[in-house]
C-alpha cells in the first residue's frame, strides 16, 4: 500500500532501530522486483527515484509516466510503500513530483549556503507537510554525482531539523556515491547526539556491512541503494543476453538479480518482518 502517513512511518523506524532501504529504480521492472521483495520479506520499503529517471521516460518538462507506474504498484502492494524523489532540484521540482504523487522527497540544495538552504528546504517542507508527505534534508555532500565529498558538520545538524523542519536528514559521514566505503561511526554519533530525529546515509550500496549495522543504532532510519541495484540489472541482463534469451527471458533474469539484492538489504538493515 502506498503509504499514508510516511512521516509515522521513518518515525518509527528511527525509533526501533532499522532502516527502510531506499532503492533507487530508473524502470518499471527494477521498481516491481524491489516491491517483490518487501512482500516476500514482509517489510516496508522505500522506492525512489532521481530526476535523471525520471527525465528518461518523461516528454517534455512534466515527470513523466514513471512515477504513475510506480504509484500504482504501490498502491497493489500489501506491504508499506514510500515513494521518495532523491535529490530533487529546487522549489518548483519538488512540488510537481508531490502533485504526482510522491508521498515524500528530498531537497538537494548541495550548492547553496546552509542559510539558504535552510530557507529552501523550509518551504519545501511547508508544501510537503501540507500533502502529509515526508521531506529529506542534506548537509554535506557524498561524492558522484554532486562532485565534491564534503562531511557534514555537527553544528549545523539542529538547525535543519529546528529551521528546515524536515523529518529526516542525510548526512555525510564516509559513505560516497558509486564507491565501497566505511563509515566515520564517531562523527555519525556525535551527529545523532544533536539530531531531533531519523538520519539518512546516501552512496548506501558501498556501505561495509559492520558499519551499516552500527549505523542502525545512531539514528539511521533510510540507507540509498542505487549502484547496488544497477550492477545486478546490469549483470543480470548480460548473463540472459550471453545465455541466448529473448526479451522475456532478459527481464526475468534481471529482475531475479535486483530481487535478491533488495531481499539482502532488507535483511541487513533490519526492515525484514516490520510490516508483518
Amino acid at each position: 500500500m502506498l503509504v499514508q502517513n510516511p512521516r509515522e512511518l521513518i518515525r518509527f523506524a528511527y525509533e526501533q532501530h532499522f532502516a527502510m532501504p531506499a532503492f533507487n529504480v530508473c524502470n518499471m521492472e527494477m521498481a516491481k522486483a524491489v516491491i517483490e521483495a518487501a512482500v516476500i520479506e514482509k517489510a516496508p520499503v522505500i522506492v525512489q527515484t532521481y530526476p535523471g529517471d525520471l527525465a528518461h521516460a518523461a516528454f517534455g518538462t512534466d515527470v513523466g509516466p514513471l512515477p504513475v507506474l510506480i504509484k500504482a504498484m504501490a498502491q497493489e502492494a500489501p506491504v508499506p510503500v514510500i515513494m521518495h524523489l532523491d535529490h530533487g532540484p529546487g522549489l518548483e521540482f519538488n512540488l510537481r513530483c508531490l502533485r504526482a504523487g510522491y508521498n515524500s522527497v528530498m531537497y538537494d540544495g548541495h550548492d547553496l549556503s546552509v542559510e539558504d538552504a535552510l530557507v529552501e528546504t523550509a518551504l519545501i517542507a511547508r508544501a510537503a507537510h501540507a500533502l502529509n508527505a515526508s521531506v529529506e534534508g542534506e548537509l554535506g555532500t557524498f561524492g558522484g554525482g554532486q562532485g565534491s565529498f564534503e562531511f557534514t558538520r555537527v553544528e549545523d545538524v539542529p538547525l535543519m531539523f529546528e529551521q528546515g523542519q524536515v523529518d529526516m536528514l542525510a548526512v555525510s559521514v564516509g559513505s560516497e556515491h558509486g564507491h565501497a566505503s566505511r563509515l566515520d561511526l564517531d562523527l555519525l554519533k556525535a551527529i545523532a547526539g544533536k539530531a531531533n530525529g531519523p538520519l539518512v546515509l546516501h552512496g548506501g550500496s558501498g556501505i561495509h556491512e559492520d558499519d551499516a549495522r552500527a549505523a542502525l543504532k545512531l539514528g539511521v532510519a533510510k540507507i540509498n541503494i542505487g549502484n547496488a541495484l544497477s550492477v545486478a540489472w546490469c549483470t543480470g541482463s548480460r548473463d540472459a543476453l550471453d545465455g541466448g534469451c529473448d526479451h522475456y527471458g532478459v527481464l526475468k533474469t534481471a529482475m531475479d538479480k535486483v530481487r535478491a539484492v533488495a531481499q539482502h538489504r532488507l535483511r541487513l538493515f533490519g526492515a525484514a518482518g516490520r510490516a508483518a
